[in-house]
């Protein structure tokens, strides 16, 4: 028997076509006809201060997310703020301490004791405690001779776009931290100790990143240090040069700055946008978002900075990236990291602000959330409800074991080993939370400051970057680079 297949198909055409819809039913086409002077795509910190620098001119800022910040954004739990990303920053310079001037928030130092560290069932604390470890387990002639060697490479030490590439810094650049913690025949300490900060600080060990990424973190601890004669010099050494903890946050944490920048632009930064596209049409940028409500924008700008992680910046500006510009971003890895909020009613953890955990744990730092806000305020309600966060990073930053554990999985493996750390403390855990960051840290590998250098001084011809990635993996530098990307965004439009 012949069947006639023809319409039994164009029937199921019909039907599919009925029950999905067509793209353009599914998501409608915006198309606005102003021309703004410079469009800024991502809401972290980078892209909110270019956008500060920038306030005179026509702009618009597009951020995927509802709340601003990229790392630097807090939760709430009983009404007390706690930041689920990044905890401090250090003394602010510009233009992070204009910022925080122009926009009239308290800027708190972090109580002592800020630094604590678990090692061999005892708790270190204090920058006194910890000199006393490591020289305990090595001598205080190599204690000196460490720090010596700290402070003589941080002298040749400058952010980029100021770092001299002389043979020194290249050399630095070229080689992993362990490579020089070999070549300067430390101590095993020396190594345990900063690997568990290294892992905390890049989301990679001592052997993925590059020598130079650690001298400015190093010298942190060595700050106005002057060589120990006696072993008696040191706590009087250690007291007098220290003055405060040289870490700082505020009442709400560091989320009070995207916030106040949020304010501050008001209705020229969009929230829940996701920019799909940026490509040129003639002399003009179109720049292709689609909404929460899944409708699609396009808005056209003479400029634009992409203050989006490399890889972002790489899927959605591939036709306005010169050929230079993809190769290098293409060589940039992420580390991502988790962070947990452990809610209680009975304090976890109340010793100190930070607590570095043993090497080789699922996570490397314990720190008391509400630790500023008791300092600073006699708010009962602070000794009434307890948040304790987790900062889960990767043995290193090619492991994808963290990306791959549920929130379940995580969650059981996180508590076991917290007490390991801090015995019995899990079952006084009421609640919890997981925040991702699947793009925490571009990895500082070998060679990535001659790559960085290299980034800022490639001309966009109107396309400019911004972000941690072209100077160094903190808040500070993530500012720094927007306001570099601004400073050449401005010389571009009044030229």
């Amino acid at each position: 028997m012949h069947i006639n297949f023809v319409p039994l198909l164009l029937s199921i055409v019909i039907a599919l076509f009925t029950c999905l819809g067509t793209p353009a039913a599914a998501a409608p086409v915006e198309n606005h006809d102003e021309i703004y002077d410079v469009i800024i795509v991502g809401g972290g910190i980078a892209g909110l201060t270019a956008a500060f620098s920038l306030a005179e001119y026509d702009l618009l800022l597009l951020e995927k997310d509802q709340q601003p910040g990229g790392r630097a954004f807090s939760g709430r739990h009983h009404g007390i703020s706690y930041a689920k990303g990044a905890e401090y920053l250090g003394n602010p310079e510009t233009p992070l301490k204009e910022i925080i001037a122009a926009l009239g928030l308290t800027l708190r130092q972090i109580p002592a004791p800020a630094d604590l560290i678990a090692f061999s069932g005892r708790l270190y604390i204090g920058d006194y405690s910890k000199a006393q470890l490591l020289i305990s387990r090595s001598s205080r002639g190599e204690y000196n001779r460490f720090a010596a060697t700290v402070l003589a490479a941080y002298e040749k030490y400058e952010e980029i776009p100021d770092l001299v590439f002389n043979d020194a810094v290249r050399r630095l650049d070229s080689i992993t931290a362990r490579q020089w913690f070999a070549e300067n025949n430390f101590s095993p300490i020396y190594e345990e100790i900063y690997n568990v900060a290294f892992r905390g600080l890049f989301g990679a060990n001592i052997d993925e990143i590059s020598a130079l990424s650690v001298i400015p973190e190093l010298a942190f601890d060595f700050e106005d240090f002057e060589s120990l004669d006696e072993d008696d010099d040191l706590k009087e050494e250690i007291l007098d040069t220290r003055e405060g903890t040289g870490m700082y946050s505020f009442d709400g944490g560091l989320a009070e700055i995207p916030l106040g920048l949020a304010r501050h632009l008001g209705s020229r930064l969009q929230t829940g946008t996701t920019v799909t596209e940026v490509r040129r049409k003639g002399e003009i940028f179109e720049v292709s978002c689609l909404t929460a409500a899944d409708t699609r924008i396009i808005y056209h700008a003479d400029s634009v900075i992409l203050a989006t992680p490399a890889a972002i910046t790489l899927d959605i500006a591939d036709s306005v990236l010169n050929l230079e510009q993809r190769q290098l971003l293409a060589t940039i890895d992420y580390a991502p990291y988790a962070t947990i909020a452990l809610f209680s009613n009975t304090p976890l953890f109340n010793q100190g602000f930070d607590l570095a955990v043993p090497d080789g744990l699922l996570f490397t730092d314990i720190y008391d959330a509400t630790w500023v806000a008791r300092h600073y305020s006699d708010n009962p309600k602070y000794q009434e409800k307890y948040i304790t966060m987790i900062y889960a990073a990767p043995q290193s930053y090619k492991d994808i074991t963290l990306q791959n554990l549920d929130d379940e999985t995580l969650m059981k493996q996180v508590l076991s080993q917290l007490d390991q750390v801090i015995p019995d403390s899990s079952k006084h855990v009421k609640s919890w939370e997981v925040t991702r960051f699947r793009f925490g840290y571009p990895v500082m590998t070998p060679g990535s400051y001659q790559r960085m250098a290299r980034l800022l001084e490639i001309d966009g011809d109107g396309l400019f970057l911004a972000g941690d990635y072209l100077i160094y993996p903190t808040l500070e530098a993530a500012a720094a680079s927007g306001q570099l990307a601004a400073d050449e965004c401005i010389d571009w439009l009044d030229d």
